[in-house]
C-alpha cells in the first residue's frame, strides 16, 4: 500500500471525524439569556464554512460547494429584444464564503431570522443562446461566466414546539424563507455572432444590463440550498434547548 493511499485514508478520516465533531458542537448552546443564544447560533454558522465542501452526513447535509446546476432556461420576448438562451453545466462557487452578519431567536413572536453576506459568489458554464437584439440577430453558443459581489441574503423560520416519541419536547423551525439581492453582476458570454468582436460586445452589453432578470432563473436553487442549510444546522442547534426556558406565550 503506497504512502499516497495511506495519506488520503488519513485525511477522509480526519475530514469525517471533523464534521461528526462539528454536529455535535451545535448541541452547546444554551439559553442562559437572549443575547447569549443568539452569539452562539451566528458563530455555529460561521464555524459550518469549513465543512461545506464536504457536506455534514449527520445532519444529511450534502455538500454545498461547488454547487452543480444541469439546466437554466430564459427567455426575453419583450419591446425590440428577443432572446431566448439555455445555461447548461452550470457550476456556482463562493457560497460557502459567507459571514452570519445577524441572528435572532425571538422566543415571543416565535421565530429566526438570519442574515448572511456573500462577497462573492462565481458561475460558469456552457450556453445556447438565439434571438434578436433590436436589429440584428443574436446567435451563438460556447462558454459563458458571471460574478456576483455583495450578497446580502436574509432569511425568516417560523419557531415551534415538536413532541417526541419518547414524550420529550424540541424546538423545530419551518418554512424558512430566505431570499437575497445583490449589489454588482457582470456576465460574459463568448462566440457570440461567430465570434464578431463588435456584435459580440453589443450583446454582452445588453446582457449585463438586463443580468438582474437572468439571475431570477438562478435565484430559486441557490435560495433552495440555503434554505436547507439554515434549516439543517439550525433545527439541530436549537434542538436540545429547554423548551420551557425559551418560548414564552403569546
Amino acid at each position: 500500500m503506497s504512502a499516497t493511499f495511506n495519506a488520503l485514508v488519513i485525511l477522509a478520516a480526519v475530514a469525517t471525524l471533523s464534521s461528526a465533531q462539528f454536529a455535535s458542537q451545535l448541541r452547546k448552546c444554551r439559553v442562559d439569556n437572549k443575547e447569549r443564544l443568539n452569539t452562539c447560533l451566528n458563530q455555529t454558522l460561521n464555524d459550518l464554512r469549513p465543512y461545506l465542501s464536504t457536506g455534514i452526513q449527520e445532519l444529511s447535509l450534502p455538500p454545498l460547494e461547488p454547487m452543480r446546476i444541469k439546466t437554466i432556461e430564459f427567455r426575453q420576448q419583450q419591446g425590440a429584444v428577443i432572446m431566448q438562451a439555455t445555461f447548461n453545466d452550470v457550476t456556482v462557487t463562493g457560497i460557502s464564503n459567507f459571514t452570519a452578519t445577524f441572528i435572532n431567536a425571538d422566543p415571543v413572536l416565535r421565530e429566526l431570522t438570519v442574515a448572511l453576506y456573500i462577497p462573492e459568489m462565481a458561475i460558469t458554464g456552457f450556453y445556447v443562446l438565439d434571438g434578436r437584439i433590436f436589429l440584428f440577430p443574436a446567435k451563438g453558443s460556447g462558454e459563458f461566466w458571471a460574478n456576483f459581489r455583495g450578497v446580502d441574503a436574509t432569511g425568516t423560520s417560523v419557531m415551534s414546539v415538536e413532541t417526541q416519541a419518547d414524550g420529550s419536547e424540541r424546538l423545530r423551525i419551518s418554512n424558512t424563507n430566505i431570499d437575497f439581492t445583490i449589489e454588482q453582476l457582470r456576465m460574459h458570454l463568448t462566440d457570440l455572432f461567430n465570434g464578431d468582436e463588435l456584435l459580440g460586445r453589443a450583446a454582452n452589453l445588453f446582457i449585463n444590463d438586463n443580468g438582474r432578470e437572468i439571475l431570477q432563473e438562478v435565484k430559486p436553487q441557490v435560495v433552495a440550498r440555503l434554505n436547507d442549510m439554515v434549516g439543517k444546522v439550525m433545527n439541530d442547534a436549537l434542538s436540545q434547548l429547554p423548551v420551557s426556558a425559551f418560548l414564552l406565550p403569546n
